[in-house]
């Protein structure tokens, strides 16, 4: 069994199977009993193991053909991934549709997406989104810091822009797929909109361009190579794998 290693490469997996297979059951397992709950998934939906050939014939037959995407371990947790084009009968996992806008599947600080164009992305998801929309408007008006006067606690320009390109640096380290691309572009103009409402005189911090990702070679490894460890927590500013 194996898993992919980065972030980017299980995003852009899960993010090609949903096209097909646009169920989805979430399974959690402790790192260390991650390959033995894989096992049985695999025991339990034989389709897993079978060549592309045979799962493009099961699905023009109308016949569930799931698959699976373990990702990267998050807080000595391992999610595993079902993918499916129908829900198999007798199944003990809860479905449901992945690409649903009104409740998406989420992973981290991602939701996967279906964007204007018809293609099948991820985005940040909602509240990641209004993380940093909020932590733009304090860096940029002082809005939510009070001085000890109690009045809003204003950074001067130079220090504004400092603070607000480099938070533009960190979020350019997110993978540049096209639904998390649009919301840094969003950002980026909700920056420049707040920052001349508010700063008019001064000229706007002007945002890296973030280069878009072509899709990338999957980037994995044995699942059993995690038996050994349990990766440390994610630290509290969101991170991106």
């Amino acid at each position: 069994m194996i898993y992919h290693v980065t972030v980017t490469s299980g995003l852009q997996a899960v993010a090609k199977l949903a096209r097909l297979s646009p169920l989805v059951a979430v399974i959690e397992a402790p790192v260390g009993k991650a390959e033995r709950v894989a096992l049985r998934q695999v025991d339990r939906y034989p389709s897993i193991g079978q060549s592309h050939v045979t799962r493009t014939a099961l699905r023009h037959a109308q016949v569930p053909a799931v698959q699976m995407v373990i990702l990267p371990p998050t807080d000595g947790l391992v999610h595993l991934l079902l993918l499916s084009n129908l829900v198999p009968p007798e199944s003990r996992e809860i479905w449901r549709d992945g690409l649903d806008p009104a409740d998406p599947l989420i992973w981290r600080h991602y939701e996967l997406v279906t964007t204007e164009s018809g293609r099948i992305s991820w985005r940040l998801r909602a509240s990641a989104r209004v993380h940093y929309r909020q932590r733009l408007a304090r860096l940029i008006t002082g809005r939510g810091r009070l001085s000890p006067s109690g009045t809003p606690y204003q950074l001067d320009s130079p220090s504004a822009r400092r603070q607000v390109l480099r938070l533009a640096e960190h979020l350019g380290r997110y993978p540049g797929l096209s639904g998390i691309r649009a919301d840094i572009y969003s950002l980026a103009q909700y920056s420049t909109k707040v920052w001349k409402s508010t700063r008019p005189d001064d000229p706007y911090p002007v945002w890296p361009f973030m280069p878009y990702l072509p899709f990338l070679s999957p980037r994995t490894a044995p699942l059993a190579d995690l038996c050994p460890h349990v990766p440390s927590p994610l630290p509290q500013e969101l991170s991106h794998e």
